[in-house]
C-alpha cells in the first residue's frame, strides 16, 4: 500500500469508526496536494486491513479512492483537481451501495474465518489479512491439502444459518486498537467496517479460489442476490 505524503501532521476524526452507518457529513480541508484532499474528519474508510478504500463525492467531485497518510490523516483521492481551498467547508457523500456490500462481506468473512478453524482444523490458519472489496472477499489460508469441498459446503451452510438467525454484532476502541465481537465467537482485532446484525449480511457463498502458492488454498466470499 501506498502511504501519500504531507508535510506536517494533521489528524483526521474517524466517523465512518462513530457510525459506519453515516453517509454524508461536512467537514473542512486542511490539506491538498495534487488530487489529494485531506479533511479534519472524514466518514471515508481509508483502505487497510484488506478493505478497499470508500469512494463517493467530495462537493460534487468524485472520490475514486481513500488512502492512509503518512502520519494520522487520510487521503481523499478525487477525480479531477479540486476547486476549492485549504480551509473550505466541504460536504462529503460515500457510495453507500459500495460501503454496505463491503461492510456485510467484511462481517460474514470473519463468521466464516471462525468456521474455517472449527471445520477444517486449528492449523487452518489465515496466510494474510486478505482481500476485500464490493464483489467478494478472498483469503488465503495454510493448509497443504486441497480443501475439500464438501467441508467448505459446511462452512458456507453453517454460516447462512448463523446469517439468517441474527446475531449482534458489536465494534469498538480500546486502547488505540479497534474490534470485533460476535455472540458465537471471541473477539478479534479488526479496524473494519460492519454491519450491526449478522442478518442484515444475507445468503453467501463460500468456493475454492485459484490456488495462491505452495502450502496455502484460497477462498472467495460473495454475496448472493
Amino acid at each position: 500500500m501506498c502511504r501519500l505524503k504531507f508535510r506536517g501532521k494533521a489528524v483526521t476524526k474517524k466517523l465512518f469508526w462513530e457510525n459506519q452507518y453515516q453517509v454524508e457529513f461536512d467537514a473542512t480541508i486542511t490539506k491538498i496536494i495534487g488530487n489529494s484532499v485531506v479533511l479534519d474528519a472524514t466518514g471515508f474508510y481509508p483502505q487497510g486491513g484488506g478493505q478497499v478504500g470508500d469512494t463517493g463525492y467530495l462537493n460534487g467531485i468524485r472520490v475514486v479512492d481513500t488512502q492512509p497518510g503518512e502520519e494520522t490523516d487520510i487521503a481523499h483521492i478525487l477525480e479531477i483537481k479540486p476547486f476549492f481551498s485549504v480551509g473550505a467547508l466541504v460536504h462529503g457523500k460515500i457510495n453507500w451501495e459500495r460501503r454496505y456490500k463491503i461492510m456485510r462481506l467484511h462481517s460474514a468473512a470473519h463468521i466464516v474465518y471462525f468456521l474455517m478453524q472449527e471445520v477444517f482444523g486449528e492449523d487452518c490458519k489465515p496466510a494474510s489479512s486478505g482481500l476485500l472489496d464490493e464483489e467478494k472477499e478472498r483469503s488465503d489460508y495454510l493448509f497443504e491439502e486441497k480443501l475439500d469441498e464438501e467441508k467448505l459446503k459446511l462452512v458456507e451452510e453453517i454460516t447462512n444459518q448463523i446469517i439468517k438467525k441474527g446475531y449482534e454484532i458489536k465494534t469498538w476502541s480500546e486502547n488505540g486498537k479497534r474490534y470485533w465481537k460476535m455472540e458465537l465467537f471471541p473477539a478479534m482485532k479488526c479496524g473494519g467496517t460492519h454491519v450491526k446484525d449478522s442478518s442484515e449480511i444475507g445468503e453467501i457463498k463460500v468456493k475454492r479460489g485459484k490456488k495462491p502458492g505452495k502450502g496455502k488454498e484460497r477462498i472467495e466470499i460473495s454475496l448472493l442476490p
